[in-house]
This record gives structure tokens, sequence and C-alpha cells, in this order.
């Protein structure tokens, strides 16, 4: 009787012994994904500031089609400004030591450009010296040519920017305003200086009509659509013998 319950007492040990491991098992691990999650972070590629009361978020290069702008070429930025206090604030300047202006590109517009056109050559054989004209053939007519239909002089669309220098972009109190490429108005770096290209940061300075002014490393962005990736030949084609 005495052995049985010895045995009983030491098999209710183990198993209470065990649920409590398995209970501080589960209570780590718990924890350790509570951690790990609090610090998990949303994938913005841009940085973040204050001004005063208004809040500068996701400031960045716009990526654009490679994300590379040459020295002397424009560069646009990505922006999402917010009005956190009781009073209007406007965003009066924007500089760059990397551009000559940073201007409030407001459209684009299609504009007509002529090629410049070409002197002739001096040692170019008149149309006397020409052997063309000498090897043609009766019946046929001399004035023919297959470049006949093109029109070299006639005019280039091309498209251009159009924006302001001088801006004020107005935020009413607990008002935003997001300036993108995407959607509208946005900022423009003009006048390159250097190359900005993945992996560049540029400075630039946001001036504010509350006193403030704000200076920050904007980082080059990531594009709004994945790259195809390519692969070495299709990988259900049969290896070659």
């Amino acid at each position: 009787m005495e052995r049985r319950d010895a045995s009983a007492g030491r098999r209710a040990a183990a198993a209470a012994i065990g649920a409590a491991a398995l209970a501080l098992a589960l209570t780590g691990c718990g924890a350790g994904q509570h951690a790990e999650t609090s610090k998990m972070q949303t994938a913005i590629s841009g940085v973040d500031a204050d001004a005063g009361y208004v809040a500068l978020r996701d400031v960045q290069i716009d990526f654009g089609d490679a994300g590379n702008y040459r020295e002397g070429g424009q560069a646009p930025l990505r922006v999402w400004m917010a009005n956190k206090g009781q009073e209007t604030v406007t965003l009066v300047a924007v500089t760059s030591p990397v551009a000559e202006a940073v201007t409030l590109a407001t459209e684009v517009v299609a504009v007509e450009e002529s090629p410049a056109e070409e002197s002739p050559s001096e040692e170019s054989p008149s149309a006397e010296e020409s052997p063309s004209a000498e090897a043609t053939t009766p019946g046929e007519d001399a004035g023919a040519s297959p470049s006949e239909d093109a029109s070299p002089g006639a005019e280039e669309t091309v498209a251009e920017l159009v924006g302001e220098r001088e801006f004020a972009v107005e935020l009413a109190p607990s008002d935003y305003a997001r300036l993108a490429p995407s959607t509208g108005s946005f900022l423009l770096l003009e006048g390159l200086k250097e190359d900005v290209t993945m992996g560049t940061r540029v400075e630039v300075a946001f001036t504010f009509s509350n006193g403030e002014t704000v200076v920050l490393d904007v980082p080059m962005g990531i594009p709004d659509v994945p790259g195809e990736r390519t692969y070495f030949g299709d990988p259900h084609e049969p290896a070659a013998e």
C-alpha cells in the first residue's frame, strides 16, 4: 500500500514538473515573438523629421525609371507634410547644395524643337561631279532617291517640366500635402551639380513660415514596381547531353 502511494506521488510530481516546463517554454516563445514584432518597422525608404509642428515624412528622391540622374539634369523629390499645430504654416523655400535650384513642378508640357541644320561640307562633290549622276541610265528619274519622303527639318516634340522657383505650399491646421510625381505637383532638383544614383544621399533644406528650417540627408527611393528577374535559360528545359 505504501509503495503504491509513493509511486503515485512520484508520477504526480513528474507530471507537475512537465506541465511547468511546457508552460515556461510557451511563455518564452511568445515573449520572443512579441519582442521581435515590436521592433519591426514599415518598409519606407524615405526619412522623417519635424519642423516645429510640421511633420515631414517619407522624404526621398523619386526612383523614376532607373534610379539614376546625371549631372546637369533634374531629380524629382517625394515628401509628405502635415501641420499638427493650430496655425497655418507655409513651406516658403527648399534648397540643396547639389542643385542650382529647387522648383515646384506643376505640369508637363509638350515642346517642339527644331533640329540644327547641317552645313554642306566643302569637300562634298557637286551635282555635276557626283558619280551617281553619271551612272544614271536613260529612262531613270535622276532626282528620285529613297530618302526623298523624309523631312530632315521636321520638328521633334519633347516633354518639358514647368515649375516655379518662387513658391508657397500652405498647410492649414490639421491639413497635409503630398508632393510626388505620381500625385501632381512635386519638388524638383534642377541643374544637378553631380550624378545622383542608387545609394546616394542628397542634402536638402526645408524652410517654413514659422521660422523653422530642417536639413535632411535625403536618400534614393525604391522603385514602385519591382524589376523583372532574369534566369539563365528555362529551368524546365532538360539538361543538354
